[in-house]
């Protein structure tokens, strides 16, 4: 009977001896499903975290690349722009050289003639010296200029500025202006 006892308890043993054991592996079943389930989630999480940033890094390196597209395609059209202008300071040159040029020279400087009082000097490059011959009018060939000529009154208190530089750079904005239209205009694209 001892031995019956002993059997019985033994088995008795064993029977909660399992029953706690797969309590034990469900309990551990059930944490390790909890743990892989928060591991996949921080996967998922870091992996969204890391495509949000890597998002991030290419929206700013292409709005960095943009930018500087941008700033490269300005100096090209400043370059452009500034290129022309040279172009035109050599089609001036060559415009000084022409009838028209002497024609016109002798009539803005005989209008601004008549607007001064008394003898003026008239300050020409000295290839124009010979172009202008006037009854109150003093021509003097040492202008350093592309053309045009400075008018002043024989005090040199009045001073009237027609040279080719001068104008150019009086109208210098409206020049650039319709430089840069005349190379960049969205209808020249067309």
């Amino acid at each position: 009977m001892l031995q019956d006892i002993k059997g019985a308890i033994l088995k008795e043993a064993r029977k909660e001896g399992e029953s706690a054991l797969q309590k034990a592996e469900a309990e551990l079943e059930t944490e390790f499903a909890k743990i892989r389930s928060e591991g996949e989630a921080k996967v998922k999480s870091s992996e969204e975290e890391a495509r949000k940033l890597v998002e991030s890094e290419r929206r700013e390196r292409l709005s960095w690349a943009k930018l500087e597209a941008k700033r490269v395609l300005a100096e090209a059209r400043e370059d452009a722009v500034n290129t022309a202008i040279e172009g035109l300071i050599d089609e001036i040159k060559a415009y000084s050289r022409t009838r028209d040029y002497a024609a016109k020279l002798r009539k803005s400087v005989s209008s601004v003639i008549s607007e001064f009082q008394g003898k003026v000097v008239v300050h020409v490059r000295k290839a124009d010296k010979n172009l202008i011959s006037l009854p109150d009018a003093s021509v003097s060939g040492d202008a350093d200029i592309l053309g045009g000529a400075i008018v002043e009154s024989k005090d040199g208190k009045l001073r009237m500025d027609l040279s080719m530089e001068e104008l150019l750079e009086a109208n210098r904005d409206a020049v650039r202006k319709d430089i840069y239209a005349a190379l960049f205009s969205e209808k020249k694209k067309r």
